[in-house]
């Protein structure tokens, strides 16, 4: 499987699981509606509200960040999302946008769309899906899944949310966490060279200098620095172009965010969830975030580690097997669960 394929695969693992186990579980549960919403460019976006068909009054709320990988998030009836079984154990209304120039939605395609005009979205449509009559906005947490977890404390910003919780993304520098998928490559690929590591990791550092810090494009960093030939088609994500299915200006962006300081500014429950066997995020990069939260605001930060789950939160054999994506069994209640549960004791906003 090619890394651009394992990107539009994670995102579909992530999303959902196994329709025939646990369509009945909540397809007759969840009832959806369709919304617009108007950027403050001009553009209408589409945008789902979901909701337990048995309920009446406004509702708690999960409002959604997606990965990075490009697909909709449409409900879709032969697919059970994540997102979705979350709601429906822990009784929350659920929030979705669909990016640019996918789906339903106008404007340039999610290949085109950048980091900060991301963040900008999700942050307008949660100010007018926050007014919608299924949802009640004193309660309404974030969830960020993978890349989502670096836009969910930047969407949080001044927003009135009760709680944040996020899977597979951290708060270190994107340029470290770059550096992490270059090390696992590296590490767990079939071809294992240890002998080359070290020198090649010297390599990628001087190259993701040029292009994530100092945004150039990698043709321009060939041509400027001949010894660096070779390295950006060596990299993960390079054969869907430019990036991973987005465009240089996504990366960069993303390099220029304070992620860590996103978070420490929340004073709200926080939850991060983390896979032993996670094939791109340090755990690290997850750990850091309740650390520093629970060094600030002591107890308001909880850790979910699931053992043998990988990006997906597919339980494989070991940490090899996962990153070759590889003997993975569906398991959504190791997540589901929890979340829910702690889902369901985040108070309003403002409660005493």
């Amino acid at each position: 499987m090619t890394y651009s394929n394992s990107i539009l695969a994670i995102g579909a693992l992530i999303l959902c699981v196994p329709c025939s186990t646990y369509a009945e579980d909540t397809s007759d549960t969840l009832v959806h509606e369709r919304a617009t919403v108007t950027m403050s460019e001009g553009l209408q976006l589409a945008a789902y509200v979901s909701k337990p068909a048995t309920a009446s009054a406004p509702l708690p709320a999960v409002f959604f960040t997606q990965a990075v990988a490009c697909y909709s998030i449409a409900p879709n009836s032969a697919r059970v999302a994540m997102e979705e079984r979350v709601a429906a154990a822990s009784n929350h209304a659920l929030i979705r946008l669909e990016r640019s120039g996918t789906g339903e939605s106008e404007g340039p395609g999610c290949n085109a769309l950048d980091y900060d005009t991301e963040v900008r979205h999700y942050r307008e449509a949660f100010d007018q899906l926050s007014t919608h009559p299924w949802i009640d906005r004193d309660q309404i947490v974030i969830m960020g899944s993978s890349l989502g977890s670096t836009t969910a404390p930047l969407v949080a910003q001044g927003k009135p949310v009760a709680g944040v919780v996020v899977q597979g993304g951290g708060a270190l520098t994107y340029f470290e966490r770059m550096l992490h998928f270059d090390r696992l490559q590296l590490e767990r690929q079939p071809e294992f060279r240890p002998e080359e590591i070290d020198a090649e990791m010297r390599r990628r550092m001087e190259f993701h200098r040029h292009y994530l810090l100092g945004k150039m494009e990698p043709a321009q960093i060939e041509v400027q620095f001949p010894a660096l030939a070779g390295v950006w088609q060596s990299l993960l994500g390079t054969d869907e172009a430019p990036h991973y299915g987005r465009p240089y200006a996504w990366h960069w962006q993303a390099a220029e965010q304070d992620w860590l300081s996103a978070w420490a500014t929340l004073n709200v429950p926080v939850m991060v969830v983390y896979g032993e066997f996670e094939q791109f995020e340090s755990r690290h990069g997850h750990r850091v975030i309740v650390d520093t939260v629970n060094r600030l605001r002591p107890g308001t930060a909880t850790w979910l580690e699931i053992p043998h789950a990988g990006h997906g939160l597919r339980i494989y054999p070991n940490a090899l097997f996962a990153y070759a994506w590889e003997g993975g069994e569906s398991h959504p209640d190791l997540f589901v669960e929890p979340v829910s549960e702690w889902l369901r004791k985040i108070e309003p906003r403002g409660a005493e």
